[in-house]
């Protein structure tokens, strides 16, 4: 009987060992493996899961690990738009919680881009995500992932923050097509010796977006500046003339948080003056039309998105600086404007 019993303490591991995983355990295998960039690991874990799992619905979330492996590890373009094909097969037949628009989009726009066979260096970075039911791992998320499932969810990927399809995204998300910011506030100008109150003045901000990492950005456009310009005639007269800033751009935001960037604008161009004969910027001496000079201009500002679309902008300051243009009074070598604004931007 001792011999029995001592036999039985030492088989016991072995056992353990032996026997078969559950759908569960072979999810957190497979996340294991994809956290330590073992996506062949990952593949073939998943598979296993999505072999044992009992739940119907629950399958799609390992069908859509398995896509996000191949695609991330560039090891076959064809399977991982199989993959990501299978996945949405299988979402449209749950009633219970579909897939939605954004997710659809979002998973569309890999099957283009690897139907192109495109680098996926492109993209940002994605985790797995989890289903529930049985085996569900602990709550929890894996910090730097961008799809990661929560015990309570349905594993859906669709973003909605209740199903394990929590998408942790930039502040700015990540637009495609365009980016655009309208700004309204006040300019302080400074013309050498002559007196300039503070002006209402405006921005247009636009570009062309570029994801270089999860969290930093840039964007290739254009900016545009407005001020009004009162002044005084040589009659005592009230005039107003008007400053128009025209610039090619470069924006750069990096994400603090998911929707919170910072951003910064460096931009070069023409400043042009109109409405400004015979005012205190010429010395009351008359001029052929509008005058126009090189300018530059520098800002910060802050995003906070509102939604995947729409972000309030705050841009507490930006420097601008131009040269004293043919024309203008002998005692101003430059024009200087520091300004403040806040606006809505728009990205898509």
């Amino acid at each position: 009987m001792r011999r029995l019993a001592i036999a039985c303490v030492l088989l016991a591991p072995a056992l353990a060992l032996a026997e078969p995983k559950t759908a569960g355990e072979w999810y957190s295998e497979g996340e294991t493996q994809f956290s330590l960039g073992n996506f062949q690991g990952a593949i073939d874990a998943f598979k296993k899961g999505f072999a044992m799992e009992p739940v119907e619905r629950n399958k799609a979330a390992y069908l859509y690990n398995i896509a996000q492996a191949y695609r991330l590890s560039k090891m076959d373009c064809g399977q991982a738009r199989f993959f990501y094909n299978r996945y949405l097969d299988l979402k449209s037949q749950d009633t219970v919680k579909p897939l939605t628009p954004e997710k659809r989009a979002e998973v569309e726009g890999f099957i283009k881009d690897l139907e192109a066979c495109e680098s996926v260096a492109k993209k940002q970075p994605d985790g797995p995500m989890q289903p529930d039911g049985p085996g569900a791992k602990p709550d929890g998320t894996k910090p730097g992932t961008k799809d990661v499932a929560t015990k309570n969810g349905d594993g859906d990927g669709d973003g909605d923050g209740d199903d394990g399809g929590k998408v942790v995204k930039g502040a700015t998300g990540a637009p495609k097509l365009i980016s655009a910011r309208l700004l309204g506030g006040g300019a302080v100008y400074s013309a050498g010796e002559l007196p300039v109150p503070t002006q209402a003045s405006g921005a247009l901000i636009a570009g062309y977006p570029l994801a270089l990492s999860p969290q930093l950005g840039l964007e290739l456009g254009a900016a545009f500046t407005f001020s009004p310009m009162p002044f005084e005639g040589a009659m005592g007269q009230s005039q107003s003339g008007q400053f128009i800033g025209a610039m090619a751009n470069l924006g750069a935001t990096y994400n603090v948080i998911p929707k919170l960037g910072v951003r910064a604008d460096v931009g070069a161009g023409v400043l042009v003056m109109s409405g400004i004969s015979e005012s205190p910027f010429t010395a009351f001496q008359p001029t052929t039309g509008a005058l126009s000079v090189f300018h530059v201009r520098a800002g910060v500002s802050a995003d906070y998105a509102i939604t995947p679309n729409v972000v309030v902008t705050a841009a507490p300051f930006a420097f601008s600086y131009s040269p004293a243009a043919t024309g203008f009074a002998e005692k101003i070598k430059s024009i200087t404007t520091i300004d403040f604004m806040v606006g809505l931007g728009y990205r898509m």
